[in-house]
């Protein structure tokens, strides 16, 4: 209960924080050694700056010494060794500031990153079949490099923060009236900038949904590549795409020409508030020329940090809607993080489904009231229509997904309960489609998972019937598979996957659908591989093929969500009318 309220607390605070206190996490006392940086070298720069304008004037007028602050003189070459260690000073800061800047800049977005990465791949099988593809990648990327963008701004944001106060702190000592006129300066042209800013933050947000849908649809056209030149139908795509380019275009212009103004509009009134200023200054008739050189210089100065910080906040404004988007995603995976009951699973045994019911949408069950048992080291196939359940079956077996109704149990344990790492170790699973990643043949048998060994890759290649396939390859098992593992023909693929699947030594295993694209000598070496693992594994097998289930000792017919038959395959064929049938079509009878 300490640990779900700690948890549940934790999860409101991240829902709570803005998007700066989202990119700013964890990162405030960076920003405050960064601050100081700044403020230091802003003390410098305005000292060199005084310091250099009182010397000009003490050199014009041929005076031996220059007033510094307060009262206090130089010689007029101790005043210029003074602006030369000033200059230093403030060039050693500022690159001291731009290493803080670019660390802070590089770190938020790693950390980001990892966030964001984890919390997906910790997350339950719902929540990342249901993101579309493509999603994660433009949000580990694009919207990821926002944050960046963000820490970037803040970071210059910060930086002219503080020489603004360092200038303006000593414009109060040279010259109180035309410090305080910069003070008010800088404050109305804020405000009247804050509307702007407003409109720069809508139009980021039209942007980053903008780039997000021309990012996922754009992978789903790339991954179309065959189907779209056996339909011909490139022009259909490139009109797709185009349109999909010409929203973006239009939105980001709209954001930039937004954006954009913020400067000019700026200058222009910054321009305005120093006449304002010197007309004040002139007014008030006590300051002497030197001073007021000096706040001049201090001014212009001070109104270009006032610029870049106006430009802060609307660079930030335009990245913010991107870091609402990568709030609202790592919310949604992390409150739909994966349950682990933790309970250690020793040995399957007997595995038992009772009563189990299941839908995707209220009041459409996919699966409705199944319970069969399977008994150990059973090969059992499941049959049934399309769209009838049996995917979704699968999902529930693996332990991916979690019944509405009923259980699974495994040794009178409910596999929910159980320890989800050891779960996955014993109970594995071969995919319609074989999945590789880049790599050489042992890389994808191993499949990420480190500790296993040579010995046991090359011991699952051989139980997969693939092994005497790689030892006919220069490289053996070095040899790298290819783009989409395209050096390997679909057979092989096939059972490099069930290679994969039985690395580990599991107790039970998996298929869907493992010969349905397969030639005939290919589904033979898969048929014959299933049929010598019945002695160490259990086996559950979908297949539409049905000779791929002539080795099966029992066969379950799943159809419109409910099992209608369960027996072996003589006795099926004579109670149940789709097996009947389906023999019947697939000249077995």
């Amino acid at each position: 209960m300490q640990v779900s309220a700690r948890r549940a607390r934790g999860a409101t605070a991240e829902r709570s924080d803005t998007p700066l206190q989202f990119v700013v996490h964890g990162r405030r006392p960076a920003l405050v050694g960064l601050a100081f940086t700044a403020f230091a070298g802003g003390i410098a720069e305005a000292l060199f700056l005084v310091t250099v304008t009182r010397a000009a004037f003490a050199i014009t007028d041929r005076k031996g010494r220059v007033g510094i602050v307060a009262d206090r003189y130089l010689s007029v070459h101790q005043t210029l060794l003074l602006a030369l260690g000033l200059v230093l000073l403030r060039v050693a800061l500022a690159a001291w500031s731009s290493v803080q800047s670019a660390n802070l800049t590089a770190n938020v977005i790693a950390d980001v990153r990892h966030r964001l990465s984890s919390a997906f791949l910790d997350s339950s099988w719902e929540i990342q079949q249901a993101q579309r593809a493509g999603s994660l990648q433009e949000l580990l990327t694009t919207y990821s490099g926002q944050t960046s963008a963000i820490m970037q701004s803040l970071s210059l944001a910060v930086l002219a923060s503080a020489n603004l106060v360092a200038l303006l702190g000593l414009s109060i000592a040279v010259d109180p009236v035309g410090a305080l006129v910069l003070v008010l300066s800088v404050g109305i042209l804020g405000a009247l900038l804050r509307p702007l800013r407003a409109v720069v933050r809508r139009r980021g947000a039209l942007v980053s949904a903008a780039g997000m849908e021309f990012a996922t649809s754009l992978n789903e056209v790339s991954e179309l590549g065959l189907e779209l030149h056996v339909f011909h139908v490139q022009d259909q795509a490139r009109r797709r795409v185009g349109t999909l380019i010409e929203e973006f275009r239009v939105k980001v212009a709209r954001f930039q020409i937004a954006a954009g103004l913020a400067t000019p509009i700026y200058v222009g009134l910054a321009y305005l508030a120093l006449l304002g200023a010197l007309a004040v200054v002139a007014e008030s008739k006590v300051t002497s020329l030197t001073s007021l050189g000096a706040v001049m210089l201090v001014m212009l100065r001070s109104l270009s940090y006032g610029q870049a910080l106006q430009g802060s906040y609307t660079s930030m404004a335009g990245s913010i809607p991107a870091i609402e988007v990568l709030q609202t995603q790592l919310q949604l995976f992390s409150d739909g993080k994966r349950h682990d009951g933790g309970v250690a699973v020793s040995e399957i045994g007997e595995l038992r489904v009772e009563n189990v019911s299941f839908s995707y949408v209220a009041g459409q069950e996919v699966l409705h009231d199944i319970s069969f048992a399977v008994d150990p080291h059973e090969i059992v196939g499941i049959v049934g229509p399309s769209g009838g359940g049996k995917s979704t079956l699968v999902q529930l077996l693996l332990g991916l997904r979690d019944p509405q109704r009923g259980r699974i149990l495994v040794g009178e344990r409910d596999i929910s309960e159980l320890d989800k790492t050891e779960w996955a170790r014993k109970v594995t699973f071969v995919p319609q489609t074989a999945h590789l990643i880049a790599g050489s043949i042992a890389d994808n048998i191993r499949f990420l998972r480190d500790d296993v060994s040579h010995a046991d890759v090359e011991r699952a290649a051989r139980l997969a019937h693939l092994h005497d396939d790689i030892m006919g390859f220069p490289e053996g098992y070095d040899r790298p598979v290819g783009e989409h593992g395209g050096h390997l023909s679909g057979g092989q693929q096939q059972r490099l996957c069930i290679a994969r699947a039985l690395v580990e030594s599991p107790e039970m295993m998996i298929l869907d659908e493992p010969t349905s694209a397969l030639d005939v000598r290919s589904e033979h070496l898969v048929r014959t591989t299933l049929l010598g693992l019945k002695d160490r594994m259990t086996v559950i097998v979908i297949a539409h093929r049905l000779s791929t289930l002539d080795i099966c000792d029992r066969i379950m017919v799943i159809q419109s969500g409910e099992m209608i038959g369960y027996d072996t395959p003589e006795r099926l064929a004579a109670t149940s009318d789709f097996f009947r049938e389906a023999l019947e079509l697939s000249g077995l009878r």
